[in-house]
C-alpha cells in the first residue's frame, strides 16, 4: 500500500504555502525518501489503496508524562478533561486551546506520554488538506519518545545555515535547539557525557560534518527525510478526542496497513511461507483422508455385493446391496409364514413388553403395514423416556405424531459415500 506523507509547516496555512511531502511504496523501510514541496492543491494523489499521513513537526509539539487516575480507561467521556486538569499547571497556554493526544496503549502504562500542540493550528492544516481533496488517515509526530528500554536518540536535521539538534529521551521526552557555530557542547542539550556516549546519533548530509567537527559527535549519515519512515512506522496517532471524526476510516486503513505489511514485508516472509506450507499440508491431508474414506466405502460396498450374490445367486443387478438383501430376506420370511418385525402381533408384543408397570395399555390403535399408531394415550415425560429407551433396544422407533404416537421398525441408515 502506497503512503503519502505530508509534513505540516509550523506556520498557519495560506494559499502559497508549500508542504514538504513524499510518497513511499509497499515496503517503506526498504527505500529512500524522495522529498518534494508543493502547495496543498498540487499534492500528489497516490494510487488506491493508499494512505495519507500528516506529520506534525517536532518543533510544534511538547511532551509531558502524566499519572492518570485509576480506572480512567473505563470512562472515555472523562479522558480529555482529566488530561487538561493534570497538565494545566505545566502548560503556558490555556489547555482548552491545545490539542492533547495520549501515547498508544496508554491504558497499560503507569506514566504514559501526552503530546501537546496548538489545536487551531492543527485543525487549520487538516482543513486545508481536506479542501484540497486529501483525506488524512493518521496524524503522527515527527519524533516521539523511545520506549523505556530503547537508547536515547540524537537527530540532526537541516543544513549548516538552518540546523536543529533533537533529543528523544525515554524519561524526558523530545526537545531540541538550533545548531550553529555558537553551540559549544552537547551538554547545552542537557545530556551528560555518559548519555552522549550511549546515544544513537544520526544526521542529515547538510549537518553531519559540522556536528562531527564542532561537537566531536560521530553520527550516522541519514538521507533527508529518512526519519519520516520511523515516524509512520510507529503506533502513534494524534487524531484523538475532537479529531476522531474519521476514526472508523483510520481504523480500516490501519488494519489494511497491517495486513499489507504481513503480506509484503520481508520480515514476515518466514511466517508467510509457514502459513502457505500449513495450508498446503492441510489440503494434502484432507485429500488423502477423502481418498481413504472413499476407498474404504468402495471396499465395503464390494463386500456387501459379494455377500448378496453368494447368498442370493438369482440377483442379476446390484444397485443397493443392503436394501436388496433385506428385501430378499423379507420375501423368504413371508414365504415361510413367519412373523416379521413390522407385523401387528410383533409390534403389539414389543409395546406390551416395553410398557412401564404403572402405565395402562392403550385401548385404541390403528395398524398399517409396518406401523402401529396409538391414540388417546398420554404417558408422562418419564414414562415416555422409558418407553423410548426400551423400544429402541428392541429395534423400534417410538415418536409422537400430532396427538398420537407412532411405533415402527427402525430403518438402518443407508451407507453413503
Amino acid at each position: 500500500m502506497r503512503t503519502l506523507i505530508v509534513q505540516l509547516p509550523t506556520d498557519l496555512p495560506h494559499p502559497a504555502m508549500a508542504y514538504p511531502h513524499a510518497v513511499v511504496g509497499d515496503e517503506p523501510m526498504a527505500q529512500a525518501v524522495k522529498l518534494q514541496w508543493a502547495a496543498s492543491s498540487l499534492l500528489p494523489r497516490p494510487a488506491s489503496p493508499a494512505e495519507t499521513v500528516a506529520l506534525v513537526p517536532a518543533a510544534a509539539l511538547s511532551w509531558h508524562r502524566v499519572e492518570l487516575p485509576a480506572g480512567l480507561h473505563k470512562q472515555p467521556a472523562r479522558w480529555q478533561a482529566a488530561l487538561q486538569g493534570l497538565l494545566e499547571d505545566r502548560l503556558l497556554d490555556d489547555p482548552n486551546q491545545l490539542h492533547l493526544a495520549l501515547q498508544p496503549d496508554w491504558q497499560n502504562l503507569a506514566r504514559p506520554w501526552v503530546a501537546v500542540c496548538d489545536r487551531a493550528w492543527l485543525s487549520a492544516h487538516l482543513q486545508a488538506l481536506e479542501q484540497a481533496g486529501l483525506q488524512v488517515h493518521r496524524i503522527v509526530p515527527e519524533l516521539h519518545p523511545p520506549s523505556d528500554t530503547a537508547p536515547t536518540r540524537i537527530t540532526a536535521l537541516g543544513d549548516a545555515d538552518n540546523a536543529w539538534l533533537w533529543v528523544s529521551h525515554a524519561e524526558r521526552g523530545v526537545w531540541g535547539q538550533t545548531f550553529n557555530t555558537d553551540t559549544p557542547h552537547l551538554a547545552a542539550l542537557g545530556l551528560s557525557d555518559e548519555e552522549r556516549a550511549l546515544a544513537v546519533t544520526q544526521a542529515e548530509p547538510g549537518v553531519v560534518q559540522a556536528l562531527s567537527d564542532r561537537m566531536d559527535l560521530p553520527a550516522r549519515l541519514m538521507a533527508p527525510g529518512q526519519h519520516w519512515l520511523d515516524a509512520i512506522g510507529s503506533d502513534w496517532d494524534l487524531a484523538q478526542f475532537e479529531l476522531r471524526a474519521n476514526a472508523q476510516t483510520r481504523r480500516l486503513k490501519q488494519l489494511q496497513r497491517g495486513l499489507d505489511s504481513v503480506w509484503r514485508s520481508p520480515a514476515w516472509r518466514p511466517a508467510r511461507w509457514g502459513l502457505m506450507l500449513l495450508v498446503a499440508t492441510q489440503l494434502l491431508g484432507l485429500n488423502a483422508w477423502a481418498w481413504k474414506t472413499r476407498a474404504d466405502w468402495q471396499t465395503q460396498q464390494q463386500g456387501w455385493t459379494q455377500i448378496l450374490r453368494e447368498t442370493f445367486p438369482q440377483t442379476q443387478v446390484v444397485v443397493d446391496a443392503p436394501l436388496q438383501m433385506a428385501q430378499q430376506v423379507e420375501r423368504l420370511r413371508q414365504g415361510s409364514g413367519q412373523l416379521g418385525a413390522g407385523d401387528l402381533e410383533t409390534l403389539l408384543a414389543a409395546l406390551g413388553q416395553a410398557l412401564p408397570a404403572d402405565l395402562a395399555a392403550p385401548k385404541q390403535w390403528t395398524y398399517q403395514t409396518g406401523q402401529l399408531r396409538v391414540q388417546d394415550f398420554k404417558p408422562s415425560a418419564s414414562q415416555q423416556q422409558s418407553l423410548q429407551q426400551s423400544l429402541s433396544t428392541q429395534g423400534y422407533q417410538w415418536r409422537a405424531e400430532g396427538d398420537a404416537w407412532l411405533l415402527q421398525v427402525n430403518t438402518p441408515a443407508e451407507a453413503k459415500p
